[in-house]
């Protein structure tokens, strides 16, 4: 978490061009407030005004964009932004996605599995064929096409309009394969999210409007629907390669029985937002529940269930000063292990605690978990490229593995 002068310089990097222009028109609101507090303290939600801009300024382009191209009913989004979408419009929703993308291999329409009838929806329909093929779940027979799509749900059916069901799959079977043991994760949903946030299907809403982020039980709105369907329909060849790789090369070592509660931990988390001081998926006093990427640390190191005895307690609260440790305590690339806490600075192991401007938690194999304004929630990525040349250093965090 830093102090808004350094957000757009740090992480443009890594954000959309979309999501860089939403910080150009919130920064001003921060600057006042900002310029007069050390680097590294957090000046709290109640010091931070208010944007001028509105708090859905930031989905207008996408809403304009699903009613030129009637993506989603003209009607249904002059209705609002907060307006519910259901599973019935989200679905009619993707079949309009697909002929604007005229992306053939894929076509619900087309497939062979034409479905057996459901409760509300006659057998070869677009509901029943959405069933048979996976892209939804019927519910007691039904498909419920009135009630209201939730995010897991709506990702999950994106992901399959895009014809990445088997990436998705794939993932799910890793990462359940490697993290053993760990209860109260849906493992499909899970990588459905991490492959959603590497194509940048969801949006960061900026503080102070985080009360309007989306967590995955949610449901979804014409808001945040109109993004996700807009990026679906331009997604670029690096972000679905990013994802494929994820889905193909993805695998950790073997764990210890501490690591795997922390990663563990981490991976439950998929799907949260990510959201301005936040430490918990619950609510909160920052307002709606998602962490930022300190918070995110301190959730799953400090609460994964690890004996204290065994654990190096993460107090501090923002990455400059949970990265202010001795020299000679600072992990190299080359001596970081899994459930290791990970930093990364303008100057890479160069820079000071005060140049770092994001922490994750080492996967292991080259592999990190963390919350990122860029991914707009908890996502994994490689410890490559962009991530590779800003790394600093890495802090152990548990005593025993």
């Amino acid at each position: 978490m830093q102090g808004a002068p350094h957000i757009l310089r740090r992480i443009a990097p890594h954000l959309g061009i979309a999501v860089i222009a939403a910080i150009v028109l919130t920064l001003a609101a921060f600057t006042a407030v900002a310029a007069a507090t050390p680097a590294g303290f957090d000046t709290g939600r109640a010091a931070r005004g208010k944007s001028a801009t509105g708090p859905w300024t930031w989905s207008a382009p996408s809403r304009s964009w699903t009613i030129r191209t009637r993506v989603l009913p003209p009607a249904l989004v002059r209705r609002g932004p907060r307006t519910t979408l259901t599973r019935g419009q989200f679905l009619a929703a993707l079949l309009r996605l697909q002929r604007v993308r005229g992306d053939r291999s894929a076509m619900l329409m087309r497939s062979r599995r034409h479905g057996r009838a459901l409760r509300d929806a006659r057998a070869g329909s677009a509901a029943a064929r959405a069933v048979a093929n996976g892209w939804f779940s019927a519910r007691n027979g039904a498909f419920e096409g009135s009630s209201p799509i939730t995010a897991d749900d709506a990702t999950r059916a994106v992901m399959a309009a895009l014809g990445m069901q088997r990436d998705v799959g794939r993932l799910a079977i890793t990462l359940r394969d490697e993290l053993p043991g760990t209860s109260g994760v849906r493992w499909y949903y899970a990588s459905a999210h991490a492959l959603a946030r590497t194509l940048g299907l969801r949006y960061n809403v900026l503080d102070p409007w985080d009360e309007l982020e989306l967590g995955p039980n949610e449901p979804l709105n014409v808001a945040h629907g109109s993004y996700m369907l807009r990026a679906a329909a331009s997604v670029e060849s690096w972000k679905r390669d990013e994802a494929h790789r994820l889905a193909e090369t993805f695998d950790l070592p073997d764990l210890g029985a501490n690591q795997l509660l922390v990663l563990g931990t981490g991976v439950r988390q998929l799907g949260q937002p990510y959201v301005w001081a936040g430490e918990t998926e619950g609510d909160q006093p920052e307002g709606h529940g998602g962490f930022d990427c300190s918070g995110f640390t301190i959730r799953i190191v400090n609460d994964s269930g690890v004996p204290a005895d065994q654990l190096d307690h993460v107090d501090e609260r923002t990455t400059y000063t949970q990265s202010a440790i001795p020299s000679r305590d600072r992990l190299t690339i080359d001596q970081l292990q899994p459930a290791d806490l990970v930093f990364f600075g303008d100057s890479g192991p160069s820079s000071t605690p005060n140049q770092n401007f994001h922490v994750g938690v080492y996967m292991g194999n080259g592999w990190f978990i963390h919350s990122s304004g860029g991914n707009g929630g908890v996502a994994i990525n490689s410890l490559d490229g962009w991530w590779g040349d800003h790394f600093s250093w890495g802090r152990r965090a548990l005593r025993q593995p």
